[in-house]
């Protein structure tokens, strides 16, 4: 294992709990880790996936997580994970459903409205899947952040799978458990999301998950919270900051609007930057994102739409130039700083009295009267 960990990850060795949830996942069992952002939880189910003879399917709400790990995979000399979602231009597509057709791919990424489609329906009843990963699981429960009503068709396709697959009978010899295991992760999850996403698959599937939880301590990263009377002050501390640090930079602001208005005035103050919404074209965001990635541009203005998976080793700023709507949201935000554990990262939020009245009244205008 730590070979393949040296060979694939350049890591000399695992980090907290990753050794024993790896063990976990080889050893087919069912599982749910919580784990921080910039844990390394994404190692904890890739480097199974490269020992295990077959296909493990990996279920991701959000196409840039998706593009971004498989990107790096190939980076490393790992080339046979793929992406199947609705954003690929069909020879793309038609190229990644024959991979795994092929069995050329052993990590196929797809989101979660994607097993509704009778096309990967068929391509995984003519594969042999080794295990179903859910990521940011904390997605199935309306008590999380990110509630997905996507992610509640999940176990019934598993259960429906493997009744075509296997066939009632062996479901009922193996006592209802599942055949082909499950592991779910989460970077930040209340006891209220855990204990419902472990009802849920009890409910589906039979089985029950086994906890994995570590520490959300991150010792590199430096917290600061500076108040700002004005908005003019607080753009120039921004331009500050920006200046000082002159690294890899991620800005968070709470609105789409907000983030070109920003990237064209760094810009046109020489401070290159580009944004990034969950309203954008797709050819832009994938541009816009490509374009931080491999450094030819250091300053992306994003909602947090960005970031979350997005695999970064060397930010060292992150910037809440507007405050996150909960903690959980700060925390996974704030966590994609540092994610190479060397790297003394700084989070800083600029916040004024005006921003925390703008989060009550948006905070009211959701209450039902």
């Amino acid at each position: 294992m730590i070979q393949t960990l040296k060979t694939y990850f350049g890591y000399e060795s695992f980090r907290p709990l990753q050794e024993e949830i790896i063990q976990n996942l080889l050893d087919r069992k069912d599982s749910l880790v919580l784990m921080p952002t910039g844990g390394g939880k994404s190692i904890c189910y890739q480097l199974p996936a490269l020992l295990c003879e077959g296909t493990a399917v990996v279920v991701s709400p959000l196409i840039s997580l998706m593009k971004d790990q498989v990107d790096n995979l190939a980076d490393r000399g790992f080339t046979d994970a793929v992406t199947i979602n609705g954003l690929l231009d069909p020879i793309s597509r038609s190229l990644a459903i024959e991979r795994v057709q092929s069995g050329d791919a052993t990590l196929l990424y797809i989101a979660p409205e994607m097993l509704r489609s009778k096309t990967i329906e068929r391509i995984l009843m003519a594969r042999h899947v080794v295990r179903f990963v859910i990521d940011e699981a904390h997605c199935f429960s309306a008590w999380g952040q990110d509630f997905r009503v996507d992610y509640l068709y999940i176990g019934k396709f598993i259960k429906e799978y493997q009744e075509r697959k296997f066939g009632k009978d062996a479901m009922a010899r193996n006592h209802g458990q599942p055949l082909i295991p499950v592991s779910c992760f989460t970077a930040t999850a209340k006891q209220k999301v855990v204990q419902d996403i472990c009802d849920y698959f009890k409910h589906w599937l039979g089985t029950d998950l086994q906890l994995f939880a570590s520490s959300a301590s991150r010792t590199n990263l430096h917290y600061s919270v500076i108040h700002v009377d004005s908005d003019g002050n607080k753009y120039n501390l921004l331009r500050s900051l920006v200046e000082q640090a002159d690294c890899p930079t991620i800005i968070y602001v709470s609105r789409t609007k907000r983030t070109r208005e920003l990237a064209q005035k760094l810009t046109r103050d020489g401070i290159s930057a580009l944004p990034y919404n969950g309203k954008m074209d797709a050819d832009e965001k994938i541009h816009n994102q490509d374009a931080f990635m491999s450094d030819k541009v250091r300053i992306i203005v994003a909602t947090s739409a960005f970031g979350m998976g997005v695999d970064k080793s060397d930010v060292g700023l992150v910037i809440h130039y507007d405050i996150s709507d909960s903690l959980e949201n700060y925390v996974q935000e704030a966590g994609r700083a540092g994610r190479d554990p060397h790297l003394n990262a700084k989070c800083y939020v600029l916040y004024s009295d005006e921003d925390l009245d703008k989060h009550f009244i948006l905070l009211n205008q959701t209450k039902l009267s």
